[in-house]
């Protein structure tokens, strides 16, 4: 199922990039929109084009059919892998986020790219759940979590990113 975001900045993408990759920004960013246990897992910075692993607990409050399969606190391991710059000063990442002990997986494309008196982030993934008769459904639930998530996520860049 895809998920789609488009947020607006009134900031450089470097300003973006830099909270985005910053493992400290993303701990304090995770933890404003309700994740504990923020941590990095790993990281290399491969010559400005960025490579983190990270992982937090989130906790969700679960409709009642996924609450047979499913735990409302888990683990989330996210891998974003950071592109060079483009010649123009956009920047890609490709991550993919899983939840530890759920047949899960979202893969998905970043985009930030100058626009306006600031930068555009683009969001663009594919949320996959595993679940024989309920993945669907999860999925969906999946989807709409990951939409408030960007929208609080994008809530904080913005008071951030100044």
């Amino acid at each position: 199922m895809k998920l789609r975001a488009t947020n607006r900045y009134d900031a450089s993408v470097d300003r973006v990039f830099a909270l985005l990759t910053d493992p400290d920004q993303l701990a304090a960013m995770n933890a404003a929109v309700g994740a504990s246990d923020c941590q990095l897992v790993s990281q290399d910075d491969r010559g400005g084009a960025p490579w983190l692993v990270t992982s937090r607990k989130v906790t969700v409050d679960l409709p009642g059919f996924a609450r047979k399969v499913m735990q409302p606190t888990n683990t989330v391991v996210q891998t974003d892998d950071w592109a060079a710059p483009e010649a123009d000063g956009s920047r890609t990442c490709r991550y993919q986020v899983e939840v530890k002990g759920v047949p899960s997986r979202i893969d998905g494309t970043m985009t930030l790219r100058a626009g306006g008196d600031g930068c555009r982030q683009d969001i663009d993934a594919e949320v996959k759940v595993s679940i024989p008769l309920l993945g669907g459904r999860l999925e969906k639930f999946a989807v709409e979590s990951g939409e408030k998530e960007i929208a609080a996520q994008a809530q904080w860049i913005a008071a951030h990113a100044r």
